[in-house]
């Protein structure tokens, strides 16, 4: 089950948005469904969902089995070691339920917003997707690149198992499905 929280034409005021697709996707585990994903999207109402990890972790409090997947965490607009450590406290409160997915971000109205070059996210989003992977594999964060400098930090809480099998990426570009 996908969340979004759209408002399109802003018929409803956005508080009533969150309540209804909060209700819909806290059925979705008692309805039989094997996850529920929502998307990260900033500044307008045709996605309301600025802090997918965020929704996530709040999902994982209210249930108990279902999947929780991310499509994606744009990571050109985050410090990579923060979005480590929110995928691993994620994780560690889910019992590792986390689908992980990643972006590289298209929307140029969000890289406006927050004063980011769209010409540099490809090696922003590489970079920060290596040193992720590696921190949540290692259980430290470490990165010598050419646009991250990240000394090795110990991640707490630890994370609490691979990634491996449930971490995906968004592409819409033969280059971007290379990374």
């Amino acid at each position: 089950m996908s969340v979004i929280f759209q408002n399109p034409g802003e018929q409803i005021p956005d508080q009533q948005v969150y309540q209804q697709d909060l209700a819909l996707a806290l059925q979705a585990e008692g309805l039989g469904f094997d996850s529920v994903w929502s998307v990260e999207h900033h500044f307008t109402s045709y996605t309301m969902c600025p802090d997918v990890l965020q929704f996530l972790t709040y999902m994982a409090g209210a249930t108990q089995s279902i999947q929780l997947g991310s499509m994606v965490c744009v990571l050109p607009w985050h410090d990579p070691l923060r979005v480590i450590e929110q995928i691993s406290m994620l994780d560690n409160l889910s019992d590792g339920r986390l689908i992980l997915g990643l972006g590289r971000g298209t929307g140029k109205v969000e890289f406006d917003g927050f004063r980011s070059e769209m010409a540099s996210a490809r090696l922003r989003f590489k970079e920060s997707t290596e040193m992720v992977l590696n921190a949540i594999e290692n259980g430290y964060a470490e990165y010598h690149g050419e646009v991250i400098e990240q000394p090795r930090v110990d991640i707490r809480p630890r994370p609490i198992k691979s990634m491996r099998g449930r971490a995906y990426a968004a592409a819409v570009s033969p280059d971007s499905a290379r990374i």
